[in-house]
């Protein structure tokens, strides 16, 4: 998959010679191995790949930044937590939505397709880099997100303030566009480098072939048994017949003749690539549940915009993604990933625990930023980390698979994640508005529609909405710190992983092999 240094690659155009291959198949497996590639065509492609993680991200920021507002739009705030769930983030939806349930749909369209690209996208660097410089490439790969958070500010207050109330389908307009040419940008630079090699395209694959290796049916009952778990944590007090209707959609797919299951019984079996998913999913799940809803409430107790709120909320992702970087950056220099996992989410914890007092509405804006930076923080020192080893125990050959098992996990967190903090929100918030509401109100509208609603309440009404609105986000908060102890039971299991081992002691040890220890001759020679 990757040199791990023990060849110099040539600068000029013609790629070093490549390990003998017996099929086309195996060919065709080893282009992308750093050895086989000019260094132009290593230039090239990271830096296709560097512009297509850029388009991703504005066309995410951007969606997630208006998301609020779009479900205010759609009287459905209370819903938002469905979408994790259905899709696992805010993304690209249909621009010509007019009803919540068609947003849904273009949420679950388009995951099916950025799920895809982001595999490839982490495959890509896995199979170009080596174990030491992994992180700094994976760290890299979310660079242009911290820039994208203020870029894509400059989008959101335009197209939900003022003018047409509708006028946020733009947003998702320019989403889609540069989403797409981003996507072009990444498969262009692999076409070409297929292409150059002019090597034999591996037969082609029945669709008997396909649902087997891929295990269709086995992504099909986990994708129902998550939809049937969690999407009626949310839907209790906002639909109605929705245990009914989920459970009884028909689930006739089966694993029985799956050849590759979607996770590899041999990766749960590995203390230290079962304790990095686990770190990661975890990670994932926690701060869905944390700051689910968090959006809107900054909007209605501090009177903020959609595009304010947002980066205030955004605290969060800049701690993480900053911090990713110089976890990367230390790696490199100390190679000690489990103790940065270790370190990384007991500052997420501190993190975590900070957000409960900061989620009070007299909080100051400050202790709002602190919490949730360090919160971010923690958790991108783990994730990297972990992303890294979870890597580094695996043979070649499943890195591949381990990457799609991090990125179902890393999507089920959210959602999972995403319906806790729902079901908070639909199910406690309505016994806090009893509770803390003494004047007449509307239920229904107090907790879907805050931009027409809950702002131009009377302000003692109002107040009193903010608090039961806190009181369900605290209480988010305090769920994410009393999962932080599995995480930090997770981060027990990693053992020592050896950062600077070459690809083949790394196949070597993933097979339960001893590695080979190559004696310095000239040590040796001086000895005797």
């Amino acid at each position: 998959m990757h040199n791990s240094g023990k060849e110099e690659v040539k600068s000029g155009d013609e790629p070093n010679d490549a390990s003998p291959v017996d099929t086309p198949q195996e060919e065709f497996n080893h282009i992308l191995e750093r050895k086989n590639m000019t260094k132009r065509e290593f230039n090239s492609l990271w830096a296709e790949v560097l512009i297509q993680a850029f388009c991703m991200s504005f066309e995410v920021q951007t969606s997630y930044g208006i998301s609020g507002y779009v479900n205010a739009y759609l009287k459905a705030s209370s819903l938002q937590a469905i979408l994790p769930t259905a899709q696992a983030r805010i993304a690209t939806a249909m621009g010509s939505a007019r009803s919540f349930l068609q947003l849904a749909i273009g949420h679950m369209i388009y995951a099916l397709g950025n799920t895809g690209v982001q595999a490839l996208s982490q495959v890509v660097i896995a199979d170009t880099t080596s174990l030491l410089t992994r992180g700094i490439m994976l760290a890299m790969y979310d660079v242009g997100t911290i820039a994208n958070i203020w870029i894509s500010q400059a989008v959101i207050d335009p197209i939900t303030l003022g003018g047409p109330p509708d006028k946020w389908r733009n947003g998702y307009i320019a989403g889609s566009v540069i989403s797409g040419f981003g996507a072009l940008a990444l498969l262009f630079p692999l076409w070409y480098v297929l292409r150059r090699r002019k090597v034999a395209q591996p037969p082609r694959k029945s669709l008997h072939w396909l649902t087997h290796e891929f295990n269709i049916p086995g992504a099909v009952l986990l994708t129902q048994a998550l939809a049937v778990v969690c999407l009626p944590l949310t839907l209790a007090k906002c639909a109605k017949g929705n245990w009914e209707n989920l459970a009884s959609s028909p689930c006739s797919a089966s694993t029985r003749y799956a050849t590759r299951p979607i996770l590899l019984i041999k990766v749960c079996t590995n203390r230290t690539a079962f304790g990095s998913l686990m770190v990661m999913f975890l990670l994932k799940f926690m701060g869905h549940v944390a700051w689910q809803y968090l959006t809107q409430y900054f909007v209605v107790s501090r009177d903020l915009s959609f595009g304010d709120a947002n980066m205030l909320v955004r605290g969060y992702q800049i701690g993480w993604l900053v911090c990713q970087l110089i976890a990367a950056l230390l790696l490199k220099r100390y190679k000690k990933a489990r103790l940065m996992v270790w370190f990384g989410v007991f500052v997420y914890c501190l993190g975590i625990g900070l957000m409960i007092p900061a989620r009070h509405r007299t909080a100051s804006t400050t202790f709002i930023v602190v919490a949730q930076v360090l919160g971010g923080a923690g958790a991108g020192f783990a994730h990297l980390a972990c992303s890294v080893l979870v890597t580094g125990v695996v043979h070649k050959r499943d890195i591949a698979s381990i990457v799609g098992a991090t990125q179902i996990l890393l999507w089920f967190g959210s959602g999972i994640g995403g319906a806790i903090g729902g079901a908070i929100w639909t199910q406690y918030l309505p016994n806090r508005l009893q509770a803390r509401v003494t004047s007449a109100y509307d239920e229904r509208r107090a907790m879907n529609d805050p931009l027409e609603y809950v702002r131009f309440l009377p302000a003692e009404t109002k107040l009193q909405v903010i608090e039961a609105y806190s009181d369900a986000i605290k209480l988010m908060s305090i769920v994410g710190l009393a999962l932080a102890v599995l995480t930090l039971a997770c981060a027990s299991l990693l053992q020592h992983v050896g950062l600077e081992q070459d690809q083949d002691t790394q196949d070597l040890i993933a097979m339960g092999e001893e590695p080979v220890k190559k004696v310095d001759e000239e040590v040796l020679e001086t000895k005797n």
